[in-house]
């Protein structure tokens, strides 16, 4: 199931759906243990005016409202930037099994990019991690965002 291209184009289209709205162009997505999507979102915290409208965070809120329940033990998050560690706590609180990210945050990452691996498994022993491959597409938009931002 990990790195399915079908995930990785929906968390894609969400991330453009991010830029159309000009928005940073992040798109998460979150997927039961039997692989249906059960949670999609792209960062809205500009026309929301809401901090806390994160890709990852209303993924997150829409797959608990479709299982009844806060606890996502069996899902994973498919993410096109690394979360930032808001959303690492959210992901983790949530119990979430598996994290995978197309694109490294220096800046605000907090899986890889501020914290060890050693210190993200200490805070959340349960939660596998992955990087994935394909950071190209993923860079280029948000080249271009902010490089329009700029302008």
């Amino acid at each position: 199931m990990k790195g399915d291209q079908k995930y990785r184009d929906e968390i894609l289209r969400l991330a453009r759906k991010a830029y159309s709205a000009n928005e940073v162009p992040v798109g998460a997505i979150v997927v039961d243990g039997d692989g249906t999507i059960i949670g999609r979102g792209f960062n809205q915290t500009h026309t929301k005016k809401d901090g806390l409208r994160h890709a990852e965070l209303v993924a997150i809120r829409m797959a608990q409202r479709k299982v009844g329940d806060w606890r996502l033990e069996k899902a994973s998050i498919y993410i096109t930037l690394e979360p930032c560690l808001m959303c690492l706590g959210a992901i983790g609180n949530a119990r979430i099994k598996n994290l995978y990210y197309i694109l490294s945050d220096p800046l605000f990452g907090s899986v890889a990019s501020k914290l060890t691996k050693a210190k993200v498994r200490q805070l959340f022993p349960g939660l596998n991690i992955e990087k994935l491959s394909g950071g190209t597409e993923v860079g280029q938009l948000m080249r271009e965002f902010f490089k329009k931002l700029r302008k």
